[in-house]
């Protein structure tokens, strides 16, 4: 069955991103945002709000995002291999329901349990898909982390960062949507200490 559940897939604007996303999901519409939209600056603006409002409630929608490997020792990702994730924490500081909210929008943080779908992230021909699921860091830049960011993925132990990911959950969660979530692992552009 193409998609195996899932109805619909998003990916970033990259080209990688978008390959990784129809190679995944054969066969289910796909649309891609650049990463400043996968973002958005104020509550139900923008293309993201826009696509997930669409969706109907319990849906499953596959998405495809940059990360960043940051994981120390034992096994590593490649550039290239695609990493379900089966949670993840934001460290930003800042969200997607953050700043006014138009009358009449209900105020209630969205929960987040089970949101993520790692079991419907199969590779059918594409990219390798390393491991089963990880916990994914939300970071403001993947490829320059702050101080606080560094440190707290450092301490924290989660093996990838990612700057579009945790955005897109919340107003997926806000819809009442699922997500089988995939980072496409990709070269950080500075060093890291």
């Amino acid at each position: 069955m193409a998609g195996d559940g899932v109805a619909f897939v998003l990916t970033a604007g990259d080209p990688a991103c978008r390959v990784a996303g129809a190679a995944l999901w054969p066969g289910v519409p796909l649309e891609s945002l650049a990463r400043t939209d996968l973002r958005p600056r104020a509550p139900f603006e923008g293309p993201l709000f826009d696509l997930l409002a669409e969706r109907g409630r319990g849906e499953t929608v596959g998405l495809v995002v940059p990360a960043v490997w940051v994981g120390k020792g034992g096994e590593r990702a490649a550039l290239g291999d695609l990493v379900p994730i089966a949670d993840h924490v934001g460290l930003e500081g800042r969200g997607p329901l953050t700043g006014r909210w138009p009358a009449g929008a209900p105020r209630e943080f969205p929960s987040m349990t089970d949101i993520y779908q790692p079991s419907d992230v199969r590779s059918c021909d594409g990219a390798r898909v390393y491991s089963s699921g990880v916990a994914a860091a939300g970071v403001a830049d993947a490829r320059r982390l702050t101080r606080f960011e560094t440190r707290a993925v450092r301490e924290g132990g989660w093996p990838i960062v990612s700057d579009s990911l945790v955005p897109v959950a919340i107003v997926a969660a806000y819809y009442g949507l699922r997500l089988a979530a995939c980072a496409l692992v990709q070269a950080p552009r500075y060093d890291r200490e």
